[in-house]
């Protein structure tokens, strides 16, 4: 991709002659009006044909540069002695078009460099205008590429911790399979095996940076906590507090289901007589709210339920990820049971 645009620099190149032109002829109108003389109209024509060629000659010196930048070799101190170059051919060949279009003899060659302050002038009043509009289309080339590597890099960890994630709970859900054998509950673990393989379809064929509906994302936690109702039969209840009007929000894939997994480990697997799993949802103000909390010990295992392993890091992540500072993760255990709630921006669905 080049790095500026020739079409903007040439552009720049016209109206900035179209502006001295325009200044020239109110010059000329003022003075005319100062001495009392009628305007001379008929010397329009040769000022535009004399500003014409200043802009083809300063245009031609931007395709050089632009064709230098493209080349990598463009420097803008480069860019001085083509603009003192043009001048210096410029000026001259302008004095002898006036002097001979008013039929006055060139008998020295100081009448060939009059006006010479306010000719140079303008060449490099271009010149720092010119570099000025390069500087700036150049810092707007490097904004576009690092916000697209910015992106790059996000969409990259979002696979990183989506790659984290499946290994997680495959693992998981294996030992649970290798449980049920063990404990000779042979239909139990073929009937786990084929609800792990529907679920882990889900889980695989959603992309890590993806969003999904809410609706969706609870109908694969319901499978999920059907896989897992296999294991831990009447150990396991759930207790499901999420409104329809809902259920089009959209939010990261696979958010509740490390929070699903945390609270069957700590909660219903350490305690003989299970836990109740509630996931809640609901509006407050302008977030979603998403909750996930059991029963179980809470703060008896605090230390090692409130890292979650993976899970609740993965998730922490994804939220910074997809909405930056407008998502958080909280968590709260007591002697009654442990919450993990999240925070999202609300939708316009």
């Amino acid at each position: 991709m080049p790095p500026v645009s020739l079409g903007a620099l040439l552009r720049f190149n016209l109206y900035y002659w179209l502006a001295i032109f325009s200044l020239g002829v109110l010059s000329s109108w003022h003075n005319a009006i100062l001495h009392t003389k009628p305007y001379e109209w008929r010397y329009l024509p040769m000022m535009a044909a004399s500003e014409l060629v200043a802009m083809l000659l300063t245009g031609a010196l931007i395709v050089w540069t632009y064709q230098r930048l493209l080349q990598q070799a463009f420097s803008s101190w480069q860019l001085l002695p083509g603009v003192v170059l043009l001048a210096a051919c410029y000026i001259p060949a302008e004095n002898a078009f006036w002097l001979l279009l008013w039929d006055k003899e060139i008998v020295d060659l100081r009448m060939l460099i009059g006006n010479l302050d306010t000719s140079v002038l303008a060449f490099f009043v271009w010149a720092a205008c010119y570099l000025t509009l390069l500087v700036y289309q150049q810092q707007l080339q490097r904004l576009a590429q690092t916000h697209a590597l910015s992106q790059k890099v996000q969409q990259l960890e979002l696979q990183a911790l989506s790659h984290q994630l499946n290994p997680h709970f495959t693992f998981n859900a294996l030992n649970s399979v290798c449980a049920l054998l063990e404990a000779e509950r042979y239909d139990d673990a073929e009937t786990m095996s084929e609800q792990l393989a529907t679920f882990l379809r889900y889980s695989l064929s959603k992309a890590p940076d993806s969003l999904v509906q809410l609706a969706d994302e609870l109908q694969a936690i319901n499978a999920y906590l059907q896989l897992q109702k296999t294991r831990f039969g009447n150990k396991l209840k759930v207790n499901w507090q999420i409104d329809d009007s809902l259920k089009q929000q959209r939010i990261p894939a696979l958010l509740l289901q490390p929070l699903v997994e945390n609270a069957i480990k700590y909660a219903v697997a350490t305690r003989k007589q299970g836990a109740t799993i509630t996931i809640g949802g609901k509006r407050q103000q302008d977030c979603l709210q998403l909750t996930v909390s059991d029963d179980g010990p809470g703060s008896v295992l605090d230390s090692g339920h409130s890292g979650g392993g993976v899970g609740l890091t993965n998730i922490r992540n994804r939220l910074l990820q997809h909405f930056g500072e407008l998502a958080r993760l909280e968590v709260g255990a007591s002697p009654q049971g442990f919450t993990v709630s999240i925070q999202l921006p609300w939708q316009s669905c």
